[in-house]
């Protein structure tokens, strides 16, 4: 699989030449040839990896519908003339009554015909009870795996490859080589605009197909760009170094505390009823203790205290752990409730609660939060289409499907330009990176800046040279010369 000290030789019959530029005296360098390479494999990486984050993607930016159009009469309820919801401390007593044995861990408050999540732990674990908000009756019990949306979750962050890293691995890989496969996917539209029309003229086998694909690579590969970009935080690599590095410098990447264990994370991700992670902008942030002793105030005199402290509704809120735990009240982004603070971040507010007097023990809002802490919570959200409102999510979505396009068009184009070929049918072309200093410190810094990239670029260099160069069926195979 070379992709960077490449024989030069004539690229297949079907697919036009474009001008090539000298590199050195006496040497010219076919550069659509060699970016085209770099293209392919880059796509050979990244497509599995990018049709399943695009689909996934789509599905969990809409997990609300999707969920309630899979448990009809249970996520949703009929609305009746006129009428308000009910207090969540009314909701939270048919829960107890429906199931004695369990304990309450959190509530997520919703608007309109969306019933209220009350998240229960028991023996069986924890499950998800809804409550009709308007008649304070139980509609459902279900376990998150029950959820089209939980599933869409875990495709998006680990491909179903388990809790443990390899997933997550996977995929910050294919997020780094989609950042390859852009600029490269530019470098080729703008060197290739000529071959092109003159194929699509000549009405050539493929040739419209590789124009829209071009077409619409053009608008995606910016898109690709930001979410990669905004996505990075989540990966376990590359959001781990950055928040050490943001740590070291007196900023934190998250919270307003950098470097702080977080006290919230664990209790969040054991009770907001989803297997998606704990907000990152909060998980970082210290709660606080309850001091008092004697009896718990309610969960609408909770509610209230955040409401008093300016948080916007509606709201989810964790129950206290133990006599000096706390509730907390969060008017946040990451609740999927209606909440005012998903599309404008600016508005979130974050209220911990003494358990005893209702007093609020801490307040941290979007100010508090640092500038970096501050981008990755609105980059979070633009990731997740809600940034902008309507608009966000429209715009999502036909990205989503122009993925999902551009992922379906490249294989075909390949098995079109294929034909009769043997082996994988890879554009063959040089790439000298060593004999020009300016694409040598591009590579390099992007080998830096994306580290998962910079090691797996290693890896491939390696088993060109020490592998596949030194095996005839493999050189064949793979194109190398």
């Amino acid at each position: 699989m070379t992709t960077t000290d490449i024989e030069e030789t004539a690229q297949p019959p079907s697919e036009p030449s474009a001008p090539a530029a000298a590199s050195r005296p006496g040497r010219r360098i076919n550069w659509f040839g060699a970016f085209w390479r770099w293209h392919f494999y880059g796509a050979v990486i990244v497509i599995p990896v990018l049709f399943a984050l695009s689909v996934s993607g789509m599905t969990y930016m809409f997990r609300a519908q999707i969920d309630a159009w899979q448990h009809p009469g249970v996520l949703t309820v009929s609305v009746p003339a006129e009428a308000e919801r009910l207090p969540l401390s009314a909701q939270e007593e048919a829960v107890r009554d429906a199931f004695p044995e369990r304990g309450i861990l959190s509530v997520t408050d919703n608007e309109g015909d969306r019933a209220t999540v009350f998240v229960t732990a028991g023996e069986e674990g924890t499950r998800n009870v809804y409550v009709d908000p308007y008649t304070a009756t139980v509609t459902g019990d279900l376990h998150i795996d029950d959820l089209i949306s939980t599933w869409a979750e875990r495709v998006h962050g680990d491909l179903l490859l388990g809790d443990g890293e390899v997933g997550d691995r996977i995929v910050e890989l294919g997020a780094s080589w989609a950042i390859v496969l852009t600029i490269t996917g530019f470098i080729l539209f703008f060197l290739g605009r000529k071959p092109r029309k003159a194929a699509t003229e000549k009405k050539a086998k493929g040739a419209r197909l590789r124009s829209w694909h071009a077409l619409v690579g053009l608008p995606v590969g910016l898109g690709i760009l930001m979410l990669v970009v905004s996505g990075l935080p989540w990966t376990g690599v590359w959001g781990s170094l950055a928040s050490d590095v943001a740590s070291t410098t007196g900023d934190s990447l998250w919270g307003a505390d950098p470097g702080a264990e977080s006290t919230v994370k664990e209790q969040i991700e054991a009770s907001n009823g989803s297997s998606s992670p704990a907000g990152w902008e909060v998980a970082d942030l210290p709660t606080a203790t309850s001091t008092g002793s004697g009896a718990m105030i309610s969960i609408d005199e909770a509610a209230e205290a955040g409401r008093a402290a300016g948080a916007p509704e509606p709201y989810f809120v964790t129950y206290p752990e133990g006599e000096t735990g706390v509730y907390s009240v969060f008017g946040y982004q990451w609740a999927n409730n209606g909440n005012p603070a998903e599309s404008d971040v600016t508005l979130q507010k974050t209220v911990h609660v003494d358990q005893y007097s209702g007093e609020a023990l801490a307040v941290y809002s979007y100010d508090d939060l640092s500038l970096l802490s501050q981008t990755v919570a609105n980059g979070i959200a633009i990731h997740e289409g809600r940034r902008f409102g309507p608009v966000n999510t429209i715009l999502t979505t036909l990205f989503c499907l122009a993925v999902i396009f551009m992922c379906v068009s490249a294989p075909m184009m390949w098995w079109n330009r294929r034909g009769n070929a043997s082996g994988i049918a890879a554009p063959r072309a040089r790439l000298p990176i060593f004999a020009n200093w300016i694409l040598l410190i591009a590579v390099v810094a992007l080998g830096i800046f994306l580290p998962l990239f910079g090691l797996s670029l290693i890896v491939i260099l390696a088993l060109d040279q020490l592998v596949i160069r030194r095996i005839p069926a493999a050189k064949k195979f793979f194109g190398s010369v």
